[in-house]
């Protein structure tokens, strides 16, 4: 294969030069006049060449950016770099056939490369960086076989490396840089190129293996590939390049482990392997690199721990490991700064664990660290000390305790601090109000306490602050208001108190703001509308606050998310909210009245609209049909009423619509499509007649509630067939008759089933054991009979079994309830169920609630039922029980209530009944027990 390439190759040089027709050195006139020429083509801003005129032509060496030979008196450089030129290159470029040196670099030359310009025979230097050059690179420019240097970077050119190229074996520094390249790098390409110093490809669209033939290039010092598509892995072969200064590889798609003989490169000053797929551990022999000091291999899957022979590389800038699957802790002993040259330190996203090593603390020219989503753990009170040159920190989501150093006051230079989701505790240091160049300050999430330090207000370069989720108390600083350069504010999930200040309107910057979830109280101030520039946020929710949405919030209309639910609201929601761009309005759980109005059908954005909860009246206005981008609607616990509109159904992307708890009636159902609902509920209206049936075509629904209304007919198989997706079904308190059809075990992903206190009848569905993810079945209060199938034993997950209110009857099988290991609630009572209690009772013991009564088991109480240890109320009154009270009963020391009453249990009531202390009701009346009342009932105060 290689000898036919260089068969081609050498019959390809024969064409070319036969293209060319033999004659003798152009005259300097010549040249002169071909240059007059290209000039006349070109644009100019200013005009720079004067001296390139048909009256100078006999001074062609004394033009502007024109050098000549000394002996032939002919054209041997041209430089026009940076001159703003526009056009094209000359195309008559080869009749200068003296040239050696080129430079058009920094112009807007276009159009393609001339292929005249493998005339060029003498040609060293082609600089034409930085112009708009496209087309492809032409063959002909391999001709150029003096050429030691070649740059074509940051222009437009496409297709792949001419094979032609590999011709040039003088070649030193080839810069293509910038450009949209492609194809593979061929070996026979690059196999030619030993004198080559630089390759520069980088920012392409190159493709395939790196050829191990790159270790042919002995000389070379600077190899940058970074930013293509280059995939395998890096060759060995890379170990020969012992020159090496600065290697670049990222931004590729590299796969495979670090190759041995990389850690050879005893001269590399950079590594750049960042943002590809290399795998494997990073080991020791890196520490053979003492020359590095640019460590970058972030962004890939490496894992494994940090070598401490990195320790011997005391010239490190900087490392950057971040974005890998790196683990364990970085030893004490590590002496991240022993060349005291450290000044970028990044290894965050990784999975590292323990202590900080104290090495950070000499660390003393460091300006960048960034531990942020580790696994650190450890005292961070004085694990930094003062580092005056630090500008930006970040260890935040790790596991740190301790508090805040007030040594952080003194690190003067520091313009972002984050320690985010840890558990640090201890107060805010006022020294924090000393950092005049701070821009980011996020402590949130943390175990934080005392007042927000009115200190705080001197950081008047201060854009986002976040103090969100601690134990902060008190009122905001007043001085806080001075911080006018601030556009993120995050004070929620505090416990602040006092009223929010008017003064708030005055951050003509802020574009977020967050005060939910603490104590505060008071209105609305009204300045808050002025806040022009906010955009993302503004969330007053979970607060104490009163009086009415202010008027003026109309003008805030750029604003995209408005959350004031979970407060003591009243009023009315005003009418100019309609001029907002809102995409999320929220103000569920306050006490908002009147009529929704129209107007709230203009917030054509809004993708999230809650009122739930509130005093609404009236019917729902169409217009909220013309909000297309609903995906969200509940307006649950209101005082609507009148029809559901059916222009609801033109609301296409809506997931989520509830419209429980109101005083709602029947719509035209056959007017109803809406596919896309996910979550659905209708509950707690006055509808009545048969089962909606555009429901069975929302194949999406995963939550379905239909419950405390007046439907009447039976529940559709297709409920059972289409919609495989549901997760929970709530028909509860209806008028459904009928039996429950097999097809329901087909919903493989049913959780909740409630079906309660409807007129079923028939059977239970042995197919109702195929649902095994359910946790709540509820079929209580209907008119099932007949026993319960076997099948249900399938049901491993069922955490709440209410079955009572039925006629269902004979034996509970041991078998049947042997699996319900998960069971809190089993509740039987009220039906026809006869013979022993099973011992197998004994294995639930999660259960709390068990209710057997108005049954006729008969047999004694299994011992087994005190294995029951969380049970906290038994009742199996009304039955046919007879015999003793167990023993094993008055292990039950968590029970509140036992009711054993109107059974045939015989014998004493034993002194251990005074062990169930939390006992609230006892009742064992009608039964046939004697003895005396024992004394230790009185030890039960409760």
């Amino acid at each position: 294969m290689a000898a036919s390439q260089k068969l081609y190759l050498a019959l390809f040089h024969v064409l070319i030069l036969s293209l060319f027709p033999l004659k003798a050195k152009s005259s300097a006139r010549t040249q002169a006049e071909a240059l007059l020429q290209w000039k006349s083509t070109l644009s100019f801003s200013p005009p720079p060449l004067s001296s390139w005129s048909r009256s100078n032509l006999n001074n062609l060496c004394k033009w502007t950016a024109v050098s000549c030979s000394a002996t032939s008196r002919t054209v041997s450089q041209i430089n026009l770099g940076s001159l703003n030129i526009t056009g094209a290159l000359a195309h008559r470029i080869g009749s200068i056939s003296g040239l050696q040196i080129v430079e058009l670099f920094s112009n807007s030359f276009q159009g393609s490369i001339p292929s005249s310009i493998g005339h060029l025979k003498h040609l060293e230097k082609l600089d034409l960086r930085m112009n708009a050059l496209n087309s492809t690179i032409p063959p002909e420019l391999g001709l150029c076989t003096n050429l030691t240097y070649l740059a074509l970077a940051d222009n437009q050119l496409s297709g792949e490396l001419p094979l032609s190229l590999s011709n040039l074996s003088k070649i030193a520094d080839m810069g293509l840089s910038e450009n949209s390249l492609s194809g593979e790098i061929s070996p026979t390409l690059i196999s030619n190129w030993t004198e080559l110093i630089s390759l520069q490809v980088q920012n392409n669209l190159f493709s395939g293996n790196i050829p191990p033939e790159i270790g042919k290039l002995t000389m070379l010092q600077y190899l940058f590939l970074y930013n293509n598509s280059f995939s395998g892995s890096i060759p060995p072969e890379i170990g020969n390049l012992k020159e090496l200064s600065s290697l670049d590889l990222s931004g590729n798609q590299l796969s495979g482990p670090l190759p041995p003989t990389l850690w050879n490169l005893k001269n590399l000053q950079t590594l750049n392997l960042f943002s590809n797929n290399i795998n494997g551990k990073i080991p020791p022999e890196v520490g053979n690199l003492t020359m590095l000091q640019i460590f970058d291999l972030n962004t890939n899957q490496l894992h494994g721990e940090l070598p401490l022979t990195i320790s011997n590389i005391t010239s490190l800038t900087s490392i950057s490991l971040f974005s890998n699957n790196l683990s364990g802790s970085i030893p004490s002993d590590f002496e991240l700064c022993r060349g005291l040259s450290l000044q970028q330190f990044t290894v965050n996203s990784n999975s590292f664990t323990g202590s900080l090593p104290t090495c950070l603390r000499n660390c003393s020219e460091l300006t960048r660290v960034r531990l942020e989503e580790n696994r650190f753990t450890g005292n961070i009170t004085d694990a930094f000390g003062v580092l005056p040159n630090l500008v930006f920190v970040a260890l935040s989501d790790n596991q740190f305790i301790g508090e805040i150093s007030s040594d952080w006051g003194e690190c003067k230079n520091l313009t972002n601090l984050q320690m985010d989701g840890n558990r640090i505790s201890g107060e805010i240091p006022p020294e924090l109000g000393k950092l005049p160049r701070l821009r980011v300050l996020s402590l949130g999430s943390n175990d934080l306490t005392g007042r927000i330090p009115a200190e705080l207000g001197n950081l008047s370069m201060l854009f986002m602050l976040n103090l969100s989720n601690n134990h902060l108390t008190g009122e905001v600083p007043q001085s806080l208001t001075s911080l006018k350069g601030l556009e993120s504010l995050d004070f929620s999930d505090n416990k602040l108190t006092g009223n929010i200040s008017k003064e708030l309107g005055s951050y003509e910057k802020l574009s977020s703001l967050d005060l939910s979830h603490n104590n505060l109280a008071g209105e609305i101030p009204f300045e808050l509308g002025n806040l022009n520039s906010l955009r993302y946020l503004l969330d007053l929710s979970s607060n104490s606050l009163s009086g009415a949405i202010p008027q003026n919030f109309g003008k805030l209309s750029r604003l995209e998310t408005l959350n004031v639910s979970h407060n003591h609201l009243s009023g009315r929601i005003p009418e100019s909210l309609s001029s907002m761009d809102l995409t999320r309005f929220d103000i569920q759980n306050n006490s908002v009245n009147g009529a929704i109005p129209s107007a709230i059908g203009s917030l054509s954005k809004l993708t999230h609209l809650d009122l739930s909860v509130n005093l609404f009246e009236g019917s729902i206005p169409v217009e909220i049909s013309q909000l297309t981008e609903l995906q969200y609607l509940s307006l649950y616990n209101n005082n609507l009423n009148g029809i559901i509109p059916f222009q609801l159904a033109n609301l296409p992307k809506v997931r989520h619509l509830d419209l429980g708890a109101n005083y709602l009636e029947n719509p035209d159902w056959s007017k109803f499509s809406m596919p896309s609902l996910e979550y659905l509920s209708f509950s707690l209206n006055e509808l009545t007649a048969e089962f909606p049936h555009f429901i069975t075509n929302c194949r999406n629904l995963t939550f379905l509630d239909l419950s405390l209304n007046k439907f009447t007919g039976q529940i559709p198989e297709l409920v059972f067939t289409n919609l495989g997706k549901l997760e929970t079904l709530n028909l509860y308190n209806n008028s459904f008759q009928g039996n429950i059809p097999s097809s329901i075990g087909q919903l493989k992903h049913l959780e909740k089933l409630d079906l309660r206190n409807n007129a079923l009848n028939s059977t239970i569905p042995p197919e109702l054991g195929l649902c095994t993810n359910l946790t709540y079945l509820a079929l209580a209060g209907n008119h099932l009979s007949g026993e319960l199938p076997l099948s249900l034993s399938n049901l491993a997950k069922i955490a709440d079994m209410g079955l009572s209110d039925n006629s269902l009857s004979g034996e509970i099988s041991p078998t049947l309830i042997s699996n319900w290991t998960k069971l809190i609630s089993l509740q039987v009572q009220n039906n026809s169920f006869s013979g022993n209690i099973p011992p197998e009772i004994g294995k639930l013991t999660m259960l709390q609630y068990l209710f057997l009564y108005k049954n006729t088991f008969s047999g004694s109480i299994p011992p087994e039922i005190g294995n029951l240890k969380e049970l906290l109320s038994l009742d199996l009154s009304e039955n046919q029980l007879s015999g003793p009270l167990p023993p094993p009963l008055w292990n039950l020391t968590n029970l509140q209530t036992l009711n054993l009453f109107s059974n045939n249990i015989n014998g004493k009531i034993p002194p251990e009944v005074g062990n169930l202390t939390m006992l609230q009701i006892l009742d064992l009346n009608t039964n046939q027990l004697h003895g005396e009342l024992p004394q230790t009932i009185s030890n039960i105060t409760s």
